[in-house]
């Protein structure tokens, strides 16, 4: 409950007694009169008992065990045992009595995570699977134990080791996301015998206090923890509509998330942290705040759902080949993936998608259903500086995905606007940096978050700003999201057709009198030109970086090219043995997971002249081992950021003229050569 605040102060919050818990409830609703009985008649344990048996009658368990993973099984035998585990590190036994702001690894993520419940999972889907009353007692034990050393009235009391945290245990995200957790558990464990009458008034009144919490100090601020936060306030609600609250808490929950989705997400609905896991994380959240609502009968508004869609609509056009999400910002993605496609990231996301949108095409894309997939494969969302380029939809499609956004509304994004990633015949070839880690080694994050580790233009290797604009999307047909794309100038995007081409011209001003234009050309949907621009008059060494897929590669540093040294499928990166530029190798890491990462190969080209200058460069994915015959140059006449350009490049004897025009807003490609093109 909460206390009257005193004038401009927060208001001083106090848990509730166990013993109160019967006035927060409504018992009136039909199935519940034996509980209104006891209610009535004061018999506190005798309606908890009545009420306990009410919802082991509304949350079934399935009469079949399920099997239990061994990793899930091990996890839970040693929760039972107050040895918790997460991330990427070894367990730590907690002990008897358990300390729970213990850092054993020196990570701010684990202790966050211990406090949002992260061990309550394994506990759920072990009883789940066994029926073994050991992992419900160890529920109920540690549930407990948290509930008495964390009451609300310390909901200010910081962390004795991240103290610029106040409240940590209380923060909303931690809030949220436990309450949620405790909902997801509920359903399971409330069947064991060691969840007794007594506890279930203990948790109820744990999780009012939850729901107090999150109603009189909400986060405020237009972020992914405010819609998590929210997540948990409304499934509470949803899982406990026994609360005489719970009607007022759903509308309440609806009420602030609409307008923080709607802040934090661009129209063309991209989440403004440009880190696709904050995006999938805000996108469950908000259809579920949604569905729960909407069974609770509170109406959900139309640009509500809109937004929504246009969530699940990004969703479906950057999925990776392996159906990842791009790896820009602070996001990661599986690199060791199965044969099945249900088990691939996104596949039941997808699939989620077409059930709840009754639109088909989600689990098109999901199962690979040709037929039912749209002829645009290539996609631009200016509003978020995020494209894909691509010339199928399968597993063997080439695809770049390209980031170069306005301002991220948090630090999950990374200064490195006009960065790719390159995937091409089954293999992922120029795959992004990735973030590493949050809190364990801040030197290695600080590492990660470079801008010239990543495949952008650097001054003398500082770190960009980040401040991206579209010039121009010459993509494939019309995309079905242009009526949304927005160019920097607020002028609507002009889609251009061509059948053997899509381009793309996007800008960032990276440093003070320098600005980086990015221009590149899917050309045949076979290869990629890129021309990057150094525009204005900063003094300083320019660099255009790449990074390689871990394994082997090969650098001639002479001749300006370096490839892949694959089996099946490469990627030649090139530039002219006579362009006015030096090739130096650099550090690389790949980090694919959280606190795992792998050495790849690195490599610059260092331009001889500072700006205005021009790099050209020529990336070519290709099958077996045998590179590709390349050759290309600036025409003599260009100029470092003039609206128009033409270019001439040549692939094993066949001829390309890529060009562009801003001012008249086209791009193109003509081909001079009569020879066969290469299959």
């Amino acid at each position: 409950m909460a206390l009257a605040a005193t004038k401009g102060q927060p208001p001083k919050l106090r848990s509730l007694d166990p013993k109160d818990i019967l006035a927060t409830l409504d018992l009136t609703k039909p199935g519940l009169e034996a509980a209104n009985k006891a209610k009535q008649a004061g018999d506190r344990l005798g309606a908890l008992r009545h009420l306990l048996a009410h919802y082991r009658k509304q949350f079934p368990l399935p009469d079949a065990k399920r099997r239990l993973k061994a990793r899930t099984r091990k996890a839970a035998d040693g929760v039972v045992k107050h040895i918790f585990q997460w991330g990427p590190y070894e367990p730590a036994d907690y002990g008897k009595d358990v300390n729970w702001e213990w850092d054993p690894r020196g990570d701010i993520e684990w202790v966050a995570d211990v406090y949002r419940f992260c061990w309550v999972n394994s506990l759920a889907a072990a009883y789940r699977a066994t029926r073994n009353e050991k992992y419900a007692q160890a529920f109920v034990e540690l549930t407990t134990d948290w509930i008495a050393k964390h009451p609300l009235e310390q909901h200010t009391r910081t962390h004795y080791k991240y103290r610029h945290w106040r409240g940590f245990a209380w923060l909303d995200i931690q809030t949220g996301i436990r309450a949620d957790r405790l909902c997801l558990a509920f359903p399971s464990l409330v069947h064991a015998e060691a969840f007794t009458p007594e506890f279930l008034g203990i948790l109820l009144a744990s999780l009012h206090d939850h729901q107090v919490k999150t109603e009189r100090l909400p986060m405020g601020k237009v972020h992914n923890k405010a819609v998590f936060e929210q997540r948990g306030f409304a499934h509470v609600a949803a899982t406990f509509p026994e609360f005489a609250d719970a009607p007022r808490w759903m509308k309440l929950a609806l009420t602030r998330t609409r307008p923080n989705l709607l802040a934090q997400t661009t129209p063309d609905g991209v989440q403004r942290e440009w880190s696709f896991g904050y995006h999938l994380g805000v996108l469950r959240d908000a259809t579920n705040i949604m569905g729960w609502a909407k069974a609770m009968g509170a109406p959900v508004p139309k640009n509500y759902r809109e937004r929504v869609r246009a969530m699940y609509d990004y969703v479906f056009a950057v999925a990776t080949p392996d159906l990842g999400g791009p790896m820009f910002g602070d996001a990661s993605r599986p690199i060791a993936l199965t044969k099945r496609r249900r088990q691939w990231p996104l596949y039941h996301t997808l699939m989620a998608a077409t059930e709840l949108l009754g639109d088909p095409k989600y689990a098109a894309r999901a199962r690979l259903d040709r037929a039912a997939l749209p002829d645009t494969k290539s996609y631009a969302f200016a509003q978020a500086g995020m494209y894909v380029l691509r010339n199928d939809w399968g597993p063997r499609q080439i695809h770049l995905g390209l980031h170069c956004s306005p301002p991220a509304i948090s630090g999950h994004d990374q200064p490195d606007n006009g960065t790719f990633e390159l995937y091409a015949h089954g293999r992922w070839l120029m795959p992004d940096t990735g973030f590493y880690t949050y809190g364990h080694d801040a030197k290695a994050r600080r590492w990660h978050r470079q801008s010239r580790v990543h495949q952008t233009l650097t001054l003398d290797g500082k770190d960009t700003r980040s401040n991206g604009r579209l010039l121009l999307a010459a993509l494939e047909g019309r995309s079905q999201f242009a009526r949304d794309g927005q160019t920097g100038d607020g002028r609507a995007a002009r889609w251009h057709t061509a059948p053997d081409l899509d381009a793309l011209v996007v800008e960032n001003e990276s440093y003070k009198g320098l600005t980086h234009r990015r221009s590149v050309w899917f050309v045949d949907k076979r290869f990629f030109v890129l021309l990057d621009e150094a525009i204005g008059n900063a003094k300083g060494a320019l660099d255009l970086h790449f990074q390689l897929a871990p394994g082997p590669a090969r650098l001639q540093k002479s001749q300006h090219w370096a490839t892949t040294g694959f089996d099946d499928t490469n990627v030649l990166v090139w530039a002219a043995p006579d362009a006015p530029v030096t090739m130096e190798e650099e550090t690389g890491w790949f980090a694919w997971k959280y606190g795992h990462r792998t050495p790849r190969r690195a490599f610059r080209f260092r331009h001889a002249k500072p700006a205005p200058a021009a790099f050209l460069t020529v990336l070519f994915p290709y099958k077996g081992t045998d590179k590709p015959q390349v050759a290309a140059a600036l025409p003599r006449d260009f100029v470092v950021g003039a609206s128009r350009v033409e270019l001439r490049v040549e692939v094993d004897g066949h001829t390309w003229l890529p060009g562009r025009d801003l001012d008249g807003r086209k791009a193109w490609c003509q081909t001079t050569s009569t020879t066969p093109k290469p299959q």
